[in-house]
């Protein structure tokens, strides 16, 4: 299982430190799996995260949230062989995965919608309206607006 929070990174250090890790699970573990690549933006009202699963299908992906993190797995299965079809060379990753993704504290879980399209898996996870930024403006001091209430 591979886990990922929803943080800024460094491009170069990250994708270096992501192939080490998998060629090391590789050689230890004996099993196939592969990490897909993916991508977190943050937008105003909502984090998206994009991974890239060419050759899943739907059917093979889990997706859930539990402890404050979004656990997303699954399965590549290698094609059925035939006897006309002879695979001279594969350089495509084939078994299972498992990403882990922890959640911003203002993250509604609830809310998360998921898109299957293309080999890409698109997951929307909306901010609680309470944290979007709000631009607060001054009060005209010649015209002030303030409740009765709080006037003394």
């Amino acid at each position: 299982m591979y886990h990922l929070e929803l943080k800024p990174f460094r491009r170069s250090l990250s994708q270096t430190w992501e192939k080490d890790i998998e060629r090391l699970i590789d050689r230890t573990a004996g099993v196939a799996h592969f990490v897909p690549a993916c991508e977190v933006r943050e937008e105003e009202t909502a984090y998206v995260i994009g991974v890239d699963l060419p050759g899943v299908v739907e059917e093979d992906l889990t997706m859930e949230v539990k402890d404050n993190q979004l656990h997303l797995s699954g399965e590549r299965k290698s094609q059925a062989p035939t006897e006309k079809v002879q695979v001279l060379r594969s350089e495509v990753r084939l078994g299972k995965f498992a990403r882990v993704f922890t959640l911003p504290q203002n993250v509604r879980a609830e809310g998360i919608v998921a898109n299957f399209e293309h080999g890409v898996l698109t997951l929307v996870l909306p901010k609680e309206e309470k944290t979007r930024p709000m631009k607060i403006t001054l009060s005209d001091r010649k015209n002030p607006t303030v409740a009765p209430e709080l006037k003394s």
